[in-house]
């Protein structure tokens, strides 16, 4: 997709669902997202400063339908960018992996720093599934599973709480299998082999997903939340995302439920019906907790006028500002008027350009990214001029777009946060009202700002959300001037286990004075929250427990013994009346319960220096982790009757034993067959390796002709045409076997030699082959490839044919640039009349007896060409150049197979 069409969409994208209707003057809504799951996920990131994101993208073949122009990939792209800005000014540090999905899951890119450094090979990895769309499955299945695995991978806090972490899940359509001879591993007993089997198997997956504890639940229950975009386009409709509108946001339209956690939001969906939502949906994650401010309004006739505008003011509190301009009238010209009333037209000039100017002694960058879309970005707060009202107008220099109308989204960053300041040093009970607490203002930098210090309005509110998901506001909000002050938190009313201090602070910049003498009012901006994780403690006097408790790795079914340790002087007991809450537990695992170990009387409660015994029981053997809440009573010494009840969260890592049987008899095996393992290891190990690698590749064969030395297309000397190298090779999502690469078999061959890395033939029926690397023929006479195809070319010839005529096949790698491509070509221009050559001569009746070679190089010249990227003669290929054409096939090879041998090649030809 060209940059422009990229630009377009993404304008078009950002503005299509943000649109606030209305009549008159514009409008500015602030879009509080502090209630929302990205606004947890933002309240979290700017609590702990750092987190991660998977981005999870769909591979199937509708796709193409779909997707025809891979927007999906811009979108994604787009966000990385935003990302890097956010995290950049927020001073956040965000982790990205990147992974796709069809039949299973593929981990693209592990988990790498977003930075300026780190945005090329992050986007160039997302840029590799423009052509991934040859997926046979949509499975949620295993596409959540693998993401859950990808996350939890990740290492815990340094006080144990859950990371900030989130999946953005892009899909095209509903959980579906195609009909084959396959099953599912989570679908035992089915089969996908008929239409009943394929229901089958759908069910059993949305039912592993969506029942209690399942894989739903265990991804809300760590905190991760699920963001999920579906794209109804093609033959999708927007029922077809019920389901994963379900998984992401706990309930979909019909009021189906999946999963028991549905507090807090576990996640969002947004449903795009074409392109533009679809980039408006990425783009909403790409500020978490700090949504835009999106105006409308109509358009101006000859010169700016009030009624037109859309006004933002900024005060010192204010970084930057990043505006986005649509109108739906071509030929208009957006203009940017600073608070003493200067005027920067920015027209027209060229699509997808950068330009710069200055108003106000503030620097202007803008591009325009279609005929009706312009961005620009303001970061010069030092300048006299930024403090006040800003505004920007679509101005019809005709008058003739009376009825146009002009849309904008603003972003404006402050960057300034609320902060628990001393909070290292502060314990918290339960039922209490706590000793002064210092709340504060910070910036990026996380150091304190004095709130005098910001000119405009500020709020300060406090709430603790417990661990059920009940918010409790524990302080009257704080205005600016009392913002400093010691706070009492009243925790009365809130019980003790983990949860969350949820601090939200609220700004609007100052009013201004406009150039009419008007008061502009100051401009609201999102709500900033941090969630802090919080143990509230019991009260004063009862003992302590865990906030969290990790059972170790339980290996097989039945009974475990553990014990909860125990602080201070009271009772501990597990509480009878109350089950396990579990949250996740593996499928198959059965019944899983704890209990308490030596019986529930009242009498048996745990002392400090004793802990609490449990009992963990599994009634089925299987891998995974459980989780969930226990409920412990807990009392003051000799005070049964003032018990009170804690949650606390666990976890077990649940295991298979070891196949004792299983593992003496490849044991004895080993032992007896040991000498032959070895050779057995070393083709096996060569065959999983003989893969083409999953790289994007284009591909295309060109018809040619080889006179006095020179290969000409259509008569006249060889050039690539607009049409060339535009279709991929379909099949490098994954990597490959066999091939079809514009109608030439590519097939990965491992040779007979145990060692060595293997190679690739190419093949086309009644013609010899040669190729661009050393050797360049094999044995049958078909070009010989290294595994790594990408960036070669192939020359097929007739011997027995006319002397002139050959195929040339390109094969250009998705992210080479002109460069490559040009080094490539100029390439075959110098060595493919010689190797047409030695075709003919080496495999011609006659050995060459047809008398003078089409080309006028000679063969020594093509066996001793090289490498042409750069490494000697043999590089690539793995040949040793030689100094005669009959050192390209005709040396004897000791580890050369039999004619058509491959004792690993697939016998029906499917790529593996």
């Amino acid at each position: 997709m060209s940059k422009v069409r990229t630009g377009a969409l993404l304008v078009f994208g950002l503005l299509a669902l943000n649109f606030v209707t209305g009549t008159g003057a514009a409008s500015a809504l602030p879009s509080d997202g502090s209630d929302s799951a990205v606004g947890d996920f933002g309240s979290c990131l700017a609590s702990q400063q750092t987190g991660d994101l998977l981005l999870l993208i769909d591979e199937s073949s509708s796709l193409q339908a779909s997707d025809p122009e891979a927007a999906r990939v811009s979108a994604a792209n787009f966000l990385l960018d935003r990302l890097t800005t956010f995290g950049s000014t927020a001073a956040v540090d965000l982790n990205v992996a990147i992974a796709g999905f069809a039949s299973e899951y593929n981990l693209q890119s592990s988990w790498t720093p977003l930075n300026a450094g780190s945005l090329p090979e992050l986007q160039k990895s997302v840029d590799s599934f423009r052509n991934r769309n040859q997926g046979i499955d949509t499975d949620y299945w295993n596409a959540l599973e693998g993401a859950r695995g990808t996350l939890a991978d990740r290492p815990r806090t340094s006080d144990g709480s859950n990371r900030c972490q989130a999946v953005a899940w892009f899909s095209d359509g509903k959980l579906d299998f195609s009909e084959r001879d396959e099953s599912k591993p989570y679908a035992p007993g089915a089969s996908l082999n008929s239409g009943i089997g394929v229901n089958q198997v759908i069910a059993a997956a949305t039912e592993s997903i969506c029942r209690p504890a399942g894989i739903a639940d265990q991804l809300r229950s760590v905190g991760v939340k699920v963001f999920g975009i579906g794209l109804a386009a093609g033959t999708s409709v927007a029922q077809d995302f019920d389901l994963m509108r379900s998984i992401t946001a706990g309930l979909a339209p019909d009021s189906a439920t999946c999963g028991r956690v549905q507090a807090p939001s576990p996640g969002e969906f947004f449903l795009a019906e074409n392109i533009d939502d679809l980039l408006f949906a990425f783009d909403t994650l790409s500020t978490p907790g700090q949504a835009p401010l999106s105006q409308e309004s109509g358009v101006c006739s000859r010169e700016v006028c009030e009624e037109g505008k859309h006004r933002f003011v900024l005060d010192r509190s204010i970084s930057a500002v990043n505006v986005l301009g649509f109108t739906d009238a071509v030929g208009l010209v957006p203009t940017l008027v600073a608070p003493n009333s200067e005027k920067l037209p920015l027209p027209l000039t060229a699509i997808g350009e950068d330009g710069r100017g200055r108003l106000g002694g503030v620097e202007v960058e803008y591009r325009w990214e279609s005929p009706n879309s312009i961005s620009f970005a303001m970061s010069d707060a030092d300048s006299v001029q930024w403090q006040g009202v800003w505004a920007l107008a679509f101005v019809d220099p005709t008058g003739e777009a009376l009825q146009a109308r002009s849309k904008s989204n603003i972003h404006i960053s402050g960057n300034l946060y609320p902060a628990w300041l001393g909070q290292k040093t502060t314990a918290v009970h339960s039922g209490e009202k706590t000793s002064a607490v210092e709340l504060g203002v910070v910036g990026a930098d996380r150091k304190p700002i004095d709130p005098a210090t910001l000119l405009g309005k500020a709020l300060l509110s406090v709430a603790i959300i417990d661990s059920a998901g009940q918010t409790h506001e524990v302080a009257e909000p704080l205005l600016k001037d009392r913002i400093g002050d010691s706070v009492e938190l009243d925790l009365s009313e809130v019980p003790a286990g983990s949860s969350i201090l949820r601090l939200t602070l609220n700004v609007t910049t100052a009013d201004a004075t406009r150039a009419d003498g008007g008061v502009e009012p100051g401009t609201e901006l999102t709500p900033q929250s941090v969630d802090i994780p919080l143990q509230i403690a019991p009260p004063i006097g009862y003992p302590s427990v865990p906030a969290r408790i990790d059972f170790g790795t339980l290996e097989g079914a039945g009974s475990f013994d553990r014990t909860i340790s125990v602080t201070g002087p009271g009772c501990v007991r597990f509480d009878p009346g109350t089950p396990v809450a579990l949250t996740g537990v593996p499928d198959g695992i059965g019944t899983f319960t704890v209990v308490g170990a030596n019986g529930d009387v009242r009498s048996d409660c745990a002392e400090s220096d004793a802990g609490l015994p449990v009992s963990l029981s599994i009634e089925n053997a299987v891998n995974g982790t459980v989780s969930g809440t226990l409920s412990l009573m807990v009392s003051p010494e000799g005070e049964s009757d003032r018990e009170i009840t804690v949650p606390v969260q666990f976890s077990a890592d649940v295991q298979k034993p070891v196949d004792s049987a299983r593992f003496w008899v490849t044991l004895v095996l080993a032992l007896l067959l040991g000498p032959g393992i070895p050779l057995v290891f070393l083709y096996g190990a060569k065959w999983m390796t003989a893969k083409i690698p999953a790289v994007g590749l284009k591909a295309r064969q060109i018809p040619i002709e080889v006179r006095e030395g020179a290969i000409l297309r259509a008569g006249r000397p060889f050039e690539l045409d607009e049409r060339d190298l535009v279709e991929s090779v379909r099949g490098m999502h994954k990597s490959a076997r066999v091939l079809d690469a514009d109608g030439v078999q590519l097939r990965t061959r491992i040779g007979w030699s145990p060692i060595g890395a293997g190679y690739v033939s190419a093949s086309v029926p009644g013609m010899r082959g040669a190729s661009s690397v050393l050797p360049a023929t094999d044995r049958q006479g078909d070009g010989r490839l290294p595994l790594a195809v990408h960036n070669t070319w192939v020359v097929f010839h007739d011997p027995s044919g006319p002397a002139e005529a050959a195929v040339l096949l390109l094969l250009v790698g998705t992210d080479s640039d002109s460069a490559r491509v040009d080094a490539l070509i100029e390439d075959a221009r110098r060595s493919v009349p010689a190797a047409v050559t030695h075709l003919r001569t080496q495999f011609g009746e006659g050995s060459g007896s047809d008398g003078e070679s089409p080309g006028a190089a000679s063969e020594q010249q093509y066996s001793r060409r090289g490498d042409p990227f750069g490494g000697p003669s043999g590089a690539q290929g793995g040949g040793t150049g030689g100094d005669t054409a009959t050192r390209i096939t005709d040396a004897p090879d000791p580890f050369a197979p039999p004619s058509g041998f491959d004792p690993f090649a697939p016998p029906d030809g499917r790529v593996r």
